[in-house]
């Protein structure tokens, strides 16, 4: 009960702030506006402030207090919010065998996010231009973005407007006493007849980005549009595999409860049997 009066003043305290600083923006930009291009422009910077700045900072800060400590069933954006599902986990020799076996498999290792690439990839979307390795948004797991990401187009042009990928973490052993000793444990647990020889395990996220535009709906930003049928992007990352021959054995977790939760955009809500495939490469 207490922590429920806690949490409910804390989510009222950022309501607050969020208001305050949109009527501060609102008082500094709306008393300049004069004309419809002056509106157009204030109602631009407006927007372009609260979704990119005002409203994550406030969501890093909410998460400051109410941080969850639970084994992750999905990834986050950089302020904690649930993003795409865990649904995959690849074993492999080291991160070179990992990169070789999908670019066999037809997958394109997206480029690092840095201004230059993401204006690329902008410029992609917009105009359809080809950009088959355009880098990856950031998303979190054991508190660090992603370690590589890959991707395949799925227009003709092969421009980043629409595209099957995946993001992988490698599962790395935490300092002790950490809050991801935990995670790290339950994946070792879940995956101990793997961690015999001198082997490495990826765990992964994978979705298919079915449309070059949405908005996510907790800050009004821009992103894709992506299908909530992750168990079947999951399965096709492992049939390309499978079709180079270079998949040695398939385990299934055991199934949980079916998990259901809204990503990032307003109408995708990705729906999992709660189970994960984890494939042994050769």
């Amino acid at each position: 009960m207490v922590r429920f009066l806690l949490r409910s003043l804390w989510r009222l305290l950022i309501l607050i702030l969020g208001v305050c600083a949109l009527g501060l923006i609102v008082a500094i930009l709306w008393p300049e506006s004069n004309g419809r291009f002056a509106i157009f422009l204030t109602l631009l910077v407006t927007y372009c402030l609260m979704a990119y700045a005002v409203i994550p900072n406030l969501m890093r800060l909410f998460h400051v207090f109410s941080r969850p400590d639970h084994i992750p069933l999905y990834v986050t954006t950089g302020d904690g919010w649930p993003s795409d599902p865990v649904n995959i986990s690849l074993v492999v020799h080291s991160r070179a065998h990992l990169e070789a076996a999908m670019m066999q498999a037809g997958w394109d290792k997206a480029d690092p996010l840095t201004f230059s690439n993401g204006f690329r990839e902008v410029s992609s979307i917009i105009f359809n231009h080809s950009y088959p390795e355009a880098p990856l948004s950031n998303l979190y797991l054991f508190d660090r973005p992603h370690d590589i990401g890959f991707e395949i187009s799925t227009n003709c042009r092969g421009s980043a407007r629409t595209r099957h990928h995946v993001r992988f973490w490698r599962l790395d052993e935490p300092i002790a006493g950490s809050r991801n000793e935990k995670h790290y444990h339950f994946w070792q647990e879940k995956l101990q007849h793997m961690f015999k020889g001198k082997r490495e395990v990826w765990v992964g996220a994978a979705t298919e980005e079915t449309k070059a535009i949405d908005i996510q709906w907790r800050t009004g930003r821009l992103t894709h549009g992506g299908s909530h049928e992750s168990d079947k992007e999951r399965d096709f990352i492992i049939e390309t595999l499978s079709n180079q021959k270079l998949v040695a054995k398939v385990y299934v977790s055991e199934p949980g409860e079916e998990l259901r939760f809204r990503g990032q955009q307003f109408r995708t809500f990705y729906i999992s049997d709660g189970s994960i495939k984890i494939a042994r490469l050769r």
